[in-house]
């Protein structure tokens, strides 16, 4: 099946991500999105030429912005964002498509960071994007710490964005700001919306899956109990993936109510993140370690977790 064709099935009402993977292996075959609607979605077949239409449309747009498009059946499409229930049908993507093929991790966090939150944040993303990818939401607070170090975007960053590809209409101005730094300094910006699509309330936590799914560790840098951050990590959890947590009980400002998922989860471990992300029993969770992160020692712990956990499955 075309690229084109596969953009058409993610228009198809009642077609969604679940049910395109769910096909993959059709997808892989000569059917054609015709043929699969009539199958699937017979009632459907009536908007095939708009369809058509709108996906004639983004392939011209993307082909005169720069956009590559990145279908489920492609040799470049990241296996491991395959491991989750609802991969994205189709990636845009936007600057080196290289970091794909780099072990990638999360650095997340509060949008309303503290002065300790973003310290630590800049520490992690300076120390591990030496090695490894950087990926997250560019928003503010944690996540934009995590990726500059002295006002510069640090190598090997990928961001995750909830609005188009032609980001100067589809994102807010700071937004806009962090994507254009992130391309000048080599990076990677990956969206699943079409490229004129304006991000809005639901988009974020709809794109926080692509974070979770292409990192093979995740480092929860700072959060409250209700912080979006669940959002990520409840997809991450059912992976059998590496957790880092940070911990520094020594500050007073730890002690915040923006370092309470922190505390819970260092405290309780599984049970902790278990709650922090609204499931009832830790029993659920399918994670390969959970690592308390207070000083350059932990780096290393968590590393070597990585190492070990991208050793097996072949991605060094």
């Amino acid at each position: 099946m075309s690229t084109k064709d596969i953009l058409i099935l993610t228009m198809v009402k009642g077609m969604g991500p679940a049910t395109i993977k769910k096909n993959i292996h059709r997808l892989k075959s000569d059917i054609n999105a015709y043929d699969l609607i009539r199958e699937l979605k017979p009632v459907e077949l009536e908007n095939l030429s708009t369809y058509e239409n709108d996906a004639d449309i983004i392939i011209s747009i993307c082909q005169k912005e720069g956009i590559e498009i990145i279908d489920i059946t492609s040799v470049a499409y990241p296996s491991s964002l395959l491991e989750i229930s609802n991969p994205p049908a189709v990636l845009y993507v936007k600057g080196n498509k290289k970091l794909i093929e780099k072990v990638i991790i999360a650095i997340i966090g509060t949008r309303h960071s503290t002065e300790l939150g973003n310290r630590i944040a800049e520490r992690l993303g300076g120390y591990f994007s030496q090695r490894f990818a950087i990926c997250n939401g560019l928003v503010e607070g944690i996540d934009e710490h995590s990726i500059y170090v002295n006002e510069k975007v640090v190598p090997n960053t990928i961001g995750i964005i909830s609005g188009g590809l032609c980001y100067k209409s589809t994102c807010s101005q700071n937004h806009i700001r962090v994507i254009e730094d992130v391309l000048k300094a080599g990076g990677l910006i990956i969206s699943e919306y079409p490229p004129m699509k304006k991000e809005d309330q639901y988009s974020g936590s709809a794109s926080s899956r692509i974070q979770a799914g292409l990192s093979l560790g995740i480092i929860l840098v700072q959060s409250k109990i209700d912080g979006g951050s669940k959002y990520t990590l409840d997809k991450f959890v059912k992976l059998g993936r590496v957790v880092g947590i940070v911990n520094f009980p020594t500050n007073p400002e730890y002690q915040d109510s923006t370092f309470e998922a922190n505390r819970l989860i260092v405290k309780e471990k599984k049970c902790g993140l278990a709650k922090f992300v609204g499931l009832k029993t830790g029993k659920t969770l399918n994670v390969k370690a959970i690592i308390p992160i207070t000083s350059k020692d932990d780096y290393k712990k968590f590393e070597d977790e990585l190492t070990m956990q991208s050793t097996q499955s072949n991605l060094f």
